[in-house]
Formats: C-alpha cells, sequence, structure tokens
C-alpha cells in the first residue's frame, strides 16, 4: 500500500477515490403523540418515523413466528386443501400458511421451516393411495420457489423506494422486508401529498412546508424537487404500487395501517389530478384493480361530499352580491320614513311646505341643528387632514392612513372567512346546514394559513376528526355504505384467532400498541380525509401540518367550547376572569410579602449600623 504523500510510481494503478459517506438514515423518534380514545390510528401520525412503534412491529414478528406452528392435518384433508376439487389454484401464502396480519412477515427461513413441515406430511411415497398427493407436493413445491423469488423482489422494491428519498435500507428492514416495505411506502405518499399540498393552500403555506420538509429529518433529509420529479415526471414510482410486493406487504400490514394507507394513495391521485387540470396517469386504474378495497372509500368519500354540497330542502339565503373581482357590493341604505308616513304628514300641513318657510321654533331648531351637524362633520374632516399633515416619518413610502387599510384588511378577512363557511369561495355553492356546523367548528378549532399550522398529531385536530367520524357513522348506519365502515373496524383479537393454543383465552393487544392498551372500537379515523371532504374551500393541508382561511393572528380555540350554550359561555369567562383576579392577588401578595423584607432588613441595618447624627461630630 502507497503511503500518503508518496510519489506514484510510472505504470501504476492509480489510488481509488474514497467512497461517499452513506446517507444519514431517517431521525426516528418517538412522537408520544396523545391517545384518542376508543381510536388505534387517528389521523396521519407518521407512525412510520416512529422508533418505539416500529421496534414494536418488528419483535411482534418475532413473537408471532415463534408461536406460531405449521399444523399439519389429516393428509387427505391437507390436499384437498392445496388442490380443491373444484379447480381453484390456492395462493403461495395460503399453502404454506404464511403472510397474513397475523404473522407480519416472514423470510426465506420461516419459508423453509413450513415447507419442511408440510412435505413431510404430504410426500406421494407416504400417501400413495390418496388422488392427486402428487399434484399438491408439486404445488406445495411451486408455492415455496414463488415465495422466495417474491421476498427478493420485495427487497429491490425496498431499495428503490428507499433510494428514491435519498436513503438506504439496513440488514434488519431486509431480513423480513415486509414491514419496512410498507412503512417506506407510506412514508413516501406521505411526502408527496404533503409537499404538494391539499386543499386550499396558500403560498406563503406551500413555503413554509417545504422549509419544514426541509429541517425534518422524517424523510432522509431528501431535496424536494427530487421526490417530486421522481414521483409526476416518471413513471417508475408509480408502477411499483401496483406491483404485488406492495400488496403482499399490504396484506401483511395491521389493520390500521393499511386504512391509513389506502386514504393515502388516494389523495395522492387527488393531488396529481389537481395539479394536471383532471388528468392522471394511465396506471392510476391499474392501482385500483390491485386494491379494490379504494373503490369503498371513495364511496363513502363521495357520500359526504354530496351531503356537504345538498341544500335540498333548506330555505334558499341569498348571498351578499359580488362584483367581478369579488367584492361585496353594499347594499343602499333603507329610508327610515315610510311613504305612508309622509303622506300623513302632509295631510295633517295641508300639503308640501314651501322651501325656506318655517312655521315655528321646533322647525328652526331642528334646521339649526342639521346644519349644525353638516358643520360639525366638516370640521371633522378638517381636524384629521390636518392631523395628517402631522404624521411624517422619514421613511418615504410611509402611509399615514397605514392604520385604517390594515382595519379595513381585517374586516375583509373576517367577511370572506364567513362567506368560505357558508359556501365555497370558487364555484359558489352553498353549503347545507349540517356542513357549516362543521365548517364552522374547524374555522375555530384550526389556525390561520398566515401562520405556522396545526401537526398532524395535534390533539384538539385530532378530536375534531374523531368527533366528525361518529356523526358520519350515526348518519350512515343502517344503510348501504355501512359496509364501508368494516376498513376502519378495529378486531377482536385472541390467542384463538391466531391457533397459540398455548395463551388460550388471552386478549392479544394490536401489533405495535402498547401492551396496556384497551380494546378499541375503530382501528382508523381518516381524519385529513374529513376536513378537507368537509372543509373543502376552507381549510388545506400540508407536510406542516392544517390550517384554515382565517385571519392572521387567529386565536385557536377548544373543540368543546364550538358546541357549548351562551351558558356554558359565560360561566368559562367567568373562571378565567376569577383564576385571573386570583393570578393578581397572588402577586400582590408576593410584592407587599417582598416590601415588608425590605423594610425589616432596612430597620435591622439602622439598628446595627445607627444613623449618622447619632455619631460623634468629627466622626459625622
Amino acid at each position: 500500500v502507497r503511503p500518503p504523500g508518496a510519489p506514484v510510481m510510472p505504470g501504476a494503478a492509480p489510488t481509488p477515490a474514497p467512497a461517499p459517506p452513506p446517507p444519514p438514515p431517517p431521525s426516528e423518534e418517538h412522537l408520544g403523540a396523545k391517545h384518542v380514545k376508543g381510536i388505534e390510528l387517528c389521523g396521519d401520525e407518521p407512525w412510520f418515523a416512529d422508533s418505539i412503534v416500529r421496534k414494536r412491529l418488528r419483535e411482534s414478528i418475532a413473537d408471532a413466528h415463534k408461536e406460531q406452528k405449521i399444523m399439519v392435518g389429516n393428509p387427505a384433508a391437507e390436499i384437498n386443501r392445496i388442490c380443491p376439487e373444484d379447480g381453484r389454484v390456492l395462493g403461495a401464502g395460503a399453502v404454506l400458511r404464511l403472510g397474513g396480519a397475523h404473522l407480519g412477515g416472514y423470510s426465506e427461513n420461516d419459508v423453509g421451516y413450513a415447507y419442511r413441515q408440510l412435505s413431510r406430511a404430504l410426500h406421494p411415497d407416504k400417501n400413495q393411495g390418496v388422488p392427486r398427493a402428487h399434484n399438491a407436493f408439486q404445488r406445495l413445491s411451486e408455492a415455496a420457489d414463488e415465495l422466495r423469488r417474491g421476498l427478493e423482489e420485495q427487497r429491490a422494491a425496498l431499495r428503490k423506494l428507499v433510494g428514491a428519498m435519498g436513503g438506504q435500507a439496513t440488514p434488519a428492514m431486509l431480513e423480513r422486508p415486509q414491514e419496512a416495505l410498507f412503512a417506506e411506502a407510506c412514508r413516501f405518499l406521505s411526502a408527496v401529498v404533503g409537499l404538494t399540498g391539499e386543499g386550499e393552500v396558500p403560498k406563503p403555506a406551500l413555503s413554509r412546508a417545504t422549509s419544514s420538509f426541509a429541517r425534518s429529518g422524517t424523510y432522509y433529509h431528501c431535496q424536494t424537487n427530487n421526490l417530486l420529479s421522481e414521483w409526476f415526471e416518471r413513471n417508475q414510482m408509480l408502477e411499483l404500487y401496483a406491483s404485488p410486493p406492495v400488496r403482499t406487504a399490504y396484506d401483511c400490514a395491521t389493520k390500521r395501517h393499511r386504512a391509513q394507507f389506502l386514504c393515502l394513495l388516494n389523495r395522492a391521485a387527488i393531488v396529481e389530478a389537481k395539479r394536471f387540470n383532471d388528468c392522471v396517469r394511465g396506471t392510476w386504474p391499474i392501482i385500483i384493480q390491485v386494491f379494490p378495497e379504494l373503490g369503498l372509500w371513495r364511496e363513502l368519500r363521495d357520500a359526504i361530499h354530496r351531503r356537504v354540497w345538498d341544500t335540498t330542502g333548506e330555505p334558499i339565503e341569498d348571498l351578499p352580491a359580488q362584483d367581478l373581482y369579488g367584492n361585496i357590493i353594499p347594499e343602499e341604505k333603507k329610508r327610515s320614513r315610510s311613504r305612508s308616513r309622509r303622506r300623513r304628514s302632509r295631510s295633517r300641513d295641508g300639503g308640501r311646505r314651501r322651501r325656506g318657510f318655517q312655521d315655528g321654533p321646533d322647525q328652526a331648531d331642528r334646521g339649526r341643528e342639521r346644519a349644525g351637524s353638516r358643520l360639525s362633520a366638516q370640521e371633522k374632516q378638517r381636524d384629521s387632514v390636518w392631523d395628517s399633515r402631522w404624521n411624517t416619518s422619514d421613511d418615504p413610502n410611509f402611509d399615514p392612513n397605514e392604520s385604517k387599510k390594515k382595519e379595513e384588511d381585517k374586516r375583509n378577512i373576517g367577511r370572506d372567512r364567513k362567506q368560505a363557511i357558508q359556501g365555497h369561495p370558487h364555484t359558489g355553492l352553498r353549503v347545507c346546514k349540517w356542513g357549516r356546523r362543521w365548517r364552522g367548528a374547524m374555522a375555530a378549532v384550526l389556525p390561520s394559513s398566515l401562520n405556522p399550522a396545526a401537526p398532524h398529531t395535534d390533539f384538539e385536530v385530532r378530536k375534531l376528526g374523531a368527533a366528525l367520524w361518529k356523526d358520519i357513522v350515526k348518519w350512515l348506519r343502517g344503510t348501504d355504505l355501512e359496509r364501508v365502515f368494516g376498513l376502519f373496524k378495529a378486531d377482536t383479537q385472541t390467542a384463538t384467532t391466531f391457533g397459540w393454543d398455548g395463551k388460550a383465552g388471552e386478549v392479544v393487544a394490536p401489533r405495535g400498541l402498547d401492551p396496556e392498551t384497551k380494546a378499541c372500537e375503530w382501528a382508523f379515523v381518516p381524519v385529513v380525509d374529513l376536513i378537507l371532504t368537509v372543509g373543502e374551500g376552507l381549510v388545506g393541508s400540508t407536510v406542516e401540518g392544517m390550517f384554515a382561511s382565517n385571519p392572521i393572528g387567529h386565536t385557536r380555540l377548544e373543540l368543546v367550547t364550538c358546541y357549548k350554550d351562551s351558558e356554558y359561555r359565560r360561566k368559562r369567562k367567568e373562571q378565567k376572569e376569577q383564576e385571573a383576579k386570583l393570578a393578581k392577588e397572588k402577586e400582590k401578595e408576593k410584592e407587599n410579602e417582598a416590601r415588608s423584607k425590605n423594610r425589616e432588613s432596612g430597620r435591622f441595618r439602622r439598628k446595627t449600623e445607627g444613623s449618622k447624627w447619632d455619631q460623634a461630630p468629627g466622626e459625622a
């Protein structure tokens, strides 16, 4: 080896340059999102970036394989299961009893173990009198080879996904690649929809999302432009989601994560249609065929959308008229006196009075008051002009009417917000009463789009989505769309569900959750989808979080205060005033104590040192 700094000998091969360091892994840390009661996963919680959740998922897969035993039944029954009489072809995972949400994944070692257990019982030499024994054994060998090839394809897909985001797959991720492949697929979709923006996203919110994405380590510190071009300008990543490896990883994932994946995939299609003028690529119909569950979810989402904009049977309320630029045209001032009153006054006076005629002191006083009011208005106008002369500044761009303009802008923003709650700002469609109720709550809970957004893990936002979901479930109970809720319902699983005889009767916690988590009613609640559907034209979502078309500096409210009566608000206000009063009293007590201590310390100092009047004349 040539030492560093030594001359290169003629004819010697140059020393290769050192390889660049690998990209840093994503900063996976525990998010610590507060749990919503009765829901396993609420909203777009980035579980793929939570190190504790990912560790629990991997450990649950290993524990499931330890407990799993390949139960070999009667050879004749196993042969009929693998080669049914009706001609159906059983999948490779079903033949070897591998895959599925109860195990979560498998590797070559798991495939070899399952093949050995079944091949001993199904060997043709041991079942010479059983028909289709040879075909069943041949199908068993083909299924094992198919699973091994599938593992290589899944690892290749995992490397492609991680590489597109600038990362590198680790050996732990490649051992049983199903869990890691599904997590990276969800991570990539979340990055695409978060960077593109959904709903009403102004330019400041989009720029904040880009900077937030660059600062975050959740997405391997990848470049924004590279990721978006990889998704929208090339078909390789989209075709990957239509491939069997991603579908296999989907089947091995938990139910809550599968539901979140479906919602992210559907929103990715909506984002692409919005970006390219209602046009999508030809791969999307193939994806819908690979994931037929998407059709059910889209039916439910369309039904919710129709309800928001269906005002049948409601009284028509005329929205304020607007000009070509969207400005509200003010209504003409109504006359204070009706024509009938004027006619009665004329009849009493015997006809119309002549101009300038005064028939009494009262009428003269009224004339003086009118003249005085006109003079006072003119004087106020002159005073305001005179005062504006002294509101000068060294800044050449100084505007003395800036404060008035700001107040006018605030009024306009508040008016626009009210219009956005009651109707669509672009299409002009009216919102039904049910939709206005929920859109008002969204405007109260969410921050302004000009301020930092509320993250997807915000507890108030997730509570709002959970309350809206319960209302929708109540509305659709007993209809045909109730079957869609099966995609989001939590499954109650026991040890007998997985065939674990050693733990019979025990309730198994869902994989990846805290073992102390109580049984939940819902596996997943699509908070972001519900808010975007009901709040269309009002709310927006990016990788930074969610926001609404509120004025800048909007003070967020708690969800509990949105639907309380005036008595509750009054009590709440009195309680806050009482708390503020007590806090002020405590501060005054502390100040008084500090003053008293200072006085006592001063007295003690004067007693010990003595005053200058007590000293001798020469010492003073």
